[in-house]
């Protein structure tokens, strides 16, 4: 007689075999319909679940899922490839499996963060990219499993951070430009709904009496619109700067300075240092981030919360690299 197995009942319930294992591995997101009508359709077949596999199977495994909202990939902007390559090379120091999933508003609207965790049985999250309005990040404000933001502000103890010190970068960045001699510095913003950018604007405001601050939303052809726009209805001077709050907005900007003759005329910097930055004509001034830090005690720092309990924040070093976009002639 030939052996019954799981696929059997997977082909008379119209089921999964990932399904019926999870039935009877007593996964605790199956509805008691699904478990009835699995029970039933073993026990007609004379299914028996392998005892060896099934206690094999229900080790607990741990899982850390990286979630990146709105991956956008543009040419020499590695942000969220280098997170991903980060936290999987620290994983693969540890005994932890690994999980990744790219969303955006549409998903989140549709499947909530704790329903996503609970049917892949995540033991741990690391999270990047979110907006302020986005579902997922209102939810990790009531968030309890370990979790660990990067460049997020989350007002729940129990949500660890790992970032950049944004402010004090962003101060920093603005100080410069005035040392250099620069007193009117434009400050040009991604969007009012990303905690970084709020950060990089609180940095701006607090080194500066004189503010101007416009948005582009983190886009190197508005951020290029913009200054077509500005010096056609103000004018730039030669005592201005332009800061801007990411490297493609900066490199929008050094574009548009192209067309209107005003290169090394106008100072401008930019914030992330990406591969771009170096290699544009004039090379940008910038803040670094070490994004390979970033990840590391985000993997580091979650696996300590895992085990211990301790949640953990954390600002990663930056450095303020100067190149030619600052240098007058």
């Amino acid at each position: 007689m030939k052996k019954v197995t799981i696929k059997d009942v997977a082909l008379q319930t119209g089921l999964s075999v990932s399904t019926i294992s999870r039935v009877f591995n007593n996964y605790g997101d199956i509805s008691d319909k699904t478990i009835k009508k699995v029970t039933l359709a073993a026990k007609e077949l004379g299914y028996t679940p392998n005892s060896a596999a099934k206690q094999l199977s229900s080790k607990k495994k741990k899982i850390i899922a990286l979630i990146l909202n709105e991956i956008n990939v543009t040419p020499g902007v590695a942000m969220p490839l280098e997170v991903l390559g980060g936290v999987v090379d620290n994983l693969d120091k540890t005994d932890y499996e690994f999980v990744f999933y790219a969303t955006n508003s549409t998903k989140q609207k549709q499947k909530s963060l704790k329903q996503f965790c609970n049917e892949r049985d995540i033991t741990g999250l690391i999270i990047q990219g979110l907006r302020i309005s986005d579902p997922y990040y209102q939810e990790l404000a009531t968030f309890d499993l370990p979790t660990v933001a990067i460049d997020l502000d989350i007002e729940n103890d129990k949500v660890g951070t790992v970032s950049t010190d944004n402010v004090k970068a962003a101060f920093e960045m603005t100080r410069l430009l005035i040392n250099l001699g620069h007193k009117n510095i434009i400050f040009i913003n991604g969007t009012k709904m990303a905690t970084v950018a709020q950060a990089r604007e609180s940095g701006y405001l607090a080194a500066t009496e004189h503010s101007q601050i416009f948005y582009a939303n983190f886009s190197e052809n508005e951020a290029y619109q913009w200054a077509i726009d500005y010096a056609k209805n103000k004018g730039f001077k030669k005592e201005d700067a332009i800061f801007a709050a990411s490297d493609i907005m900066a490199i929008g900007i050094i574009k548009a300075f192209r067309t209107l003759n005003l290169v090394n005329k106008v100072a401008v910097a930019g914030f992330d240092d990406i591969t771009l930055a170096s290699y544009i004509t004039p090379s940008l001034t910038t803040v670094r981030q070490d994004i390979r830090k970033i990840s590391e005690y985000a993997v580091r720092n979650l696996i300590c919360q895992i085990e211990t309990g301790e949640v953990k924040h954390r600002f990663i070093p930056f450095q303020i690299i100067e190149r030619e976009s600052t240098s007058m002639s």
